[in-house]
């Protein structure tokens, strides 16, 4: 008589996991990415409709240069007349007043420092990625910052080849500055609190030089041969401190040379300046 035979147990066979490799963090765009996104025009009515919405001085950026205004004056409420760089209106015939244009260009720089403040929130709270915060951020930037520089220029009518390169290499060091942020977010050295939605809303105050330091370039070129600071309004102005020059020391030289003249955002106060040029010959 033969008895069934009982089948050895065999051991569990575990099937190894298969590997997880931690995806690579998103890497800034090379200076040449970004030199080619600054210059690149197709998304221009976005900054002409941000100046006109948190500036709230309608009709800089699309002025039209005086000559053609002559020519058909029904079509524009704002002349840049070129020979002495100043906006007009054209039905009252009367100037723009720059601190106008300087006061309409710090409301900008204060709206966008609220929305890339809000804008870092998201990120921090996980309803956005690294990658989102980025691109959202430069493209910001790019809107604020040209509106800035097209506003110091005269409008998009002088928006011409050459000026749309030197924006570009004009406010590149400030994406070098956001690449470096994103990079420390992502390796843990710039923490995802309170300090990087203070350390974001930073780069909107940037636009005040932007576009006070271009001024400075053009009134140089165009033959202005003095120039002076105006100090802003705040109540914290800076003084000399660490071998950086203080704006109320610039501001107690008076006229001076224009090419002495110190930028904007090479003070102690940095991007918080708030400081204007006054120019003569």
């Amino acid at each position: 008589m033969t008895f069934p035979q009982t089948p050895v147990p065999q051991p569990p066979v575990f099937k190894p996991r298969p590997f997880q490799q931690k995806s690579p963090p998103f890497l800034p765009y090379t200076d040449k990415e970004t030199q080619e996104f600054l210059e690149d025009t197709s998304d221009l009515d976005d900054t002409i409709k941000l100046w006109d919405t948190k500036a709230k001085l309608t009709g800089i950026l699309t002025a039209r240069m005086i000559d053609v205004v002559q020519q058909a004056r029904q079509l524009a409420e704002v002349y840049f007349d070129f020979t002495t760089g100043r906006y007009k209106y054209i039905r009252a015939g009367r100037r723009i007043p720059d601190k106008y244009i300087n006061s309409a260009n710090v409301r900008l720089a204060k709206s966008q420092e609220l929305a890339f403040r809000d804008l870092t929130k998201q990120l921090i709270d996980g309803e956005i990625s690294d990658q989102q915060w980025y691109n959202s951020m430069r493209k910001m930037m790019k809107d604020q910052y040209r509106a800035s520089y097209i506003a110091s220029i005269g409008g998009v009518e002088n928006y011409t080849r050459s000026e749309i390169s030197k924006f570009g290499w004009r406010v590149r060091p400030q994406y070098r500055w956001l690449d470096n942020f994103l990079i420390e977010l992502q390796n843990g050295k710039q923490p995802k609190d309170g300090r990087a939605v203070i350390r974001a809303g930073m780069y909107a105050r940037a636009g005040n030089a932007i576009y006070q330091n271009n001024l400075l370039r053009i009134a140089e070129q165009n033959g202005m041969t003095m120039a002076r600071r105006v100090l802003g309004v705040t109540d914290q102005h800076c003084h000399d401190h660490d071998n950086l020059p203080g704006c109320v020391e610039l501001w107690q030289e008076g006229w001076i040379p224009i090419g002495q003249a110190t930028e904007i955002g090479s003070t102690v106060c940095r991007s918080n300046c708030l400081c204007s040029f006054e120019f003569r010959k």
